[in-house]
């Protein structure tokens, strides 16, 4: 159990950066080669984890609005914790990087997914931005801004945009983008809702935060 909580500190982390890292230089590397579909799909596998860098790294601090959003009364323990953060963020990446390598393969299906993570991302980000707005301008809060909002507004949405103009301009098949839909709900419910609900039920101090990243400062005036 100590080398599972080791594990997910900062190693994971490393892990995920250096599959974006990865995911980068393939894409650079076959730009030219590379059709519109794998382009997508290959950026939006090098653009998560500098999506979780945000999240979790600098400014870090995401799983603390989101617990707050869940209702949690303590959230730097439940129901996101160190555990269910890695289990989220690697096994997500692990997924994007098997849809990037067979994106020619699944055609608008990966294009979907791209779609779907854009704008999942961005609407999730700005909700939670305008709840702890709301929370903390009384300690100095003067936007929405929480980590996670840069890289879903300026990589993710562009991606997903990308993305719908392929599906305007090609052919598809409706089981297809099905398909991609499924691919992200399946991701939503099993890499990030599972693992919270058993953490709610759980919720171990064992794999809780030791801070709140970007909102200390704001929990600090209190």
């Amino acid at each position: 159990m100590e080398i599972l909580s080791k594990w997910c500190n900062w190693p994971w982390k490393a892990t995920v950066y250096a599959l974006g890292i990865v995911s980068l230089v393939i894409l650079i590397a076959n730009w030219a080669s590379f059709t519109n579909v794998e382009r997508i799909a290959w950026v939006l596998a090098a653009a998560i984890p500098a999506h979780v860098f945000e999240e979790n790294t600098y400014p870090g601090g995401f799983f603390y609005q989101n617990n707050l959003g869940f209702g949690s009364k303590e959230p730097l323990v439940y129901p996101q914790n160190r555990m269910t953060n890695m289990v989220t963020n690697l096994g997500a990446e692990i997924v994007l990087i098997l849809v990037a390598i067979n994106a020619n393969t699944l055609g608008a299906t990966a294009v979907t997914v791209a779609i779907f993570f854009g704008f999942a991302e961005l609407l999730n980000h700005t909700r939670q931005g305008v709840m702890m707005h709301k929370r903390f301008k009384g300690e100095g809060k003067k936007s929405i801004y929480g980590p996670g909002e840069f890289t879903s507004l300026f990589i993710l949405l562009p991606n997903a945009i990308w993305g719908i103009v392929w599906l305007c301009t090609n052919p598809f098949s409706w089981l297809q983008v099905l398909a991609g839909l499924g691919i992200g709900v399946g991701i939503a419910v099993c890499l990030i809702l599972i693992p919270f609900a058993i953490n709610l039920r759980v919720k171990s101090v064992r794999f809780a935060f030791s801070d709140a990243g970007y909102y200390d400062r704001y929990l600090n005036h209190r």
